[in-house]
């Protein structure tokens, strides 16, 4: 809980309100899964990188790629070779490799599975975790709900971060001449930094009332000038991609 997944940043996305973003990002990522067209699928993908430059860079957009790159490839790699009904594109022997449809149908889901992604990183990059739960809690979520939705978006990129350090750390075995790469100790490794964070996630949890008995709410947000015109924007958008789009 008190590791901080936000860049500091003075965009306009970083300025926009957390309740029209929450529900932005609910919007949009919905918006993706009823988009059918090739056109639609590539501004899709385009918006999200584009308010991601704005905001954060082209480095960090760069590193948000390579953290999809993984999921990117095995779904490339396989599900072309499962669905093998329609027109081939490669076939060894007259047995069917790819399909055009096959091929067709991994690309939008990698489309939709990168526009989600990246929607969903530029809430955890552009706002902080409390603000996430006061957004969360003005639209009348349970308090533990709330909690437990931030938790989720702060811990999975800390886990990968963490990850990615220990396999660099254990990587460094190969260049002293040892075969093969440490698959054990690195999972053990990082089983053992999950487990440390089991005090500090306890602590957080603590130090923000969870648990105690007339617990005081925690924080409001108040009105804010411009809220409602981001409140529009925030439904129009998505509401364009369905409509013109799909």
């Amino acid at each position: 809980m008190n590791t901080e997944s936000y860049i500091y940043g003075t965009s306009f996305y970083h300025r926009f309100d957390v309740r029209p973003k929450l529900l932005f990002t609910l919007l949009y990522s919905v918006s993706v899964f009823l988009i059918h067209s090739w056109y639609g699928l590539s501004a899709a993908i385009l918006l999200p990188s584009a308010i991601f430059f704005l905001s954060l860079g082209g480095k960090e957009l760069w590193k948000a790629f390579l953290r999809l790159l993984p999921v990117l490839v095995l779904l490339v790699i396989f599900i072309p070779l499962q669905d093998r009904d329609g027109r081939a594109l490669l076939s060894i022997s007259g047995t069917v490799i790819v399909t055009r449809e096959g091929l067709g149908r991994v690309c939008r889901l990698a489309v939709r599975f990168s526009s989600l992604s990246l929607i969903l990183m530029l809430m955890i990059f552009t706002e902080r975790s409390e603000n996430i739960i006061r957004g969360l809690r003005f639209y009348h979520l349970p308090y533990s709900v709330s909690l437990l939705l931030s938790m989720i978006l702060r811990f999975i990129p800390y886990l990968g971060a963490e990850f990615e350090e220990i396999r660099d750390a254990m990587s460094l075995r190969l260049r002293e001449g040892k075969r093969g790469f440490p698959v054990m100790p690195s999972i053990t490794a990082f089983t053992v930094a999950a487990v440390r964070m089991i005090p500090d996630t306890a602590a957080a949890l603590e130090e923000r009332g969870y648990g105690r008995s007339g617990r005081t709410e925690y924080g409001k947000l108040e009105y804010a000038p411009g809220l409602l015109t981001q409140f529009a924007i925030s439904a129009i958008v998505p509401v364009i991609f369905v409509v013109f789009l799909r």
